[in-house]
């Protein structure tokens, strides 16, 4: 099974695309959700609020330099 997902700015058009979707060779079931239902990242085992978190705090430690170079990173992994 595939899952396809599309975002609609216009909501005057989903009924249209749902039609047009449905009319595709192969097709079983088209499930229409509201913009809500999607916070969950398909696939993911986090929302897309936490990643965004995520990113948000690795840039912050980026700009404030709590990082390592990939050179510093290898002699660290090398004691391992």
């Amino acid at each position: 099974m595939t899952t396809m997902t599309v975002s609609i700015e216009n909501n005057a058009d989903v009924n249209y695309i749902a039609a047009m979707v449905s009319k595709i060779n192969g097709v079983a079931k088209v499930k229409m959700q509201k913009k809500q239902e999607f916070e969950q990242i398909p696939g993911l085992a986090y929302s897309r609020e936490a990643r965004m978190t995520d990113i948000r705090k690795a840039e912050e430690d980026y700009a404030t330099g709590k990082t390592l170079s990939l050179h510093e990173l290898e002699k660290r992994m090398a004691t391992w």
